[in-house]
Order: structure tokens, then sequence, then C-alpha cells
């Protein structure tokens, strides 16, 4: 075997490990300006949606209206683990109630 083929096969070896590395770099960059451009996207649709929620309350829609039509209150996120707080809250509340 030749030393100079050797040398070729390694920097090609390297090179090709190299180019693997930038390009997960590069695409997970992409990926990052994806995730902040639909960031933004959101938000601006959030403040739509509350703007036009806000309304349709103007225009004499009640809240239990608007729910029949499948419309969540702005801000309110859908489904999801409930948060851990709540169940210390009913812990005081209980407790407090039995206090009195």
């Amino acid at each position: 075997m030749d030393i100079n083929d050797i040398a070729a096969k390694a920097a090609a070896k390297i090179d090709a490990a190299r180019d693997a590395k930038v390009n997960a770099v590069k695409n997970a960059a992409a990926s990052s300006v994806e995730l902040q451009e639909a960031s933004q996207l959101l938000a601006a649709a959030e403040q739509k949606y509350a703007k036009d929620y806000q309304a349709a309350l103007r225009a004499d829609w009640t809240e239990t209206d608007l729910r029949g039509f499948g419309l969540d209150t702005p801000g309110k996120k859908a489904g999801g683990r409930p948060r851990g707080k709540k169940a210390t809250r009913e812990t005081a509340s209980s407790t407090g109630s039995a206090e009195q």
C-alpha cells in the first residue's frame, strides 16, 4: 500500500466527517430560524384572536355562546397536564374552611 493513498483516504474520511458536522449545525440553525419565525407568527395570531374574541363579546355574544361554537378563551391553553399548584390550593382551601 502506498503512503500517499493512505493519507488521501484518511483526509477524505476527515473531510466527510467535517462536512457531516457542518451540515448538522447548518440544519439545526435553519430549524432554529424556522422555530423563531413560527413563534412570532403564533404570537401575532394569538393577539389577533384575542382582539377578535373581544370584538365578538362586544357584539353581544357571551363566553358561553363562544365556547358552544368551539372557541376557547384567548390565552387559555387546551389540554395538557394539570398544574401541581392546584392540589396545593385545594388542600389549603379545605384546611382554611375547617378553621372557620
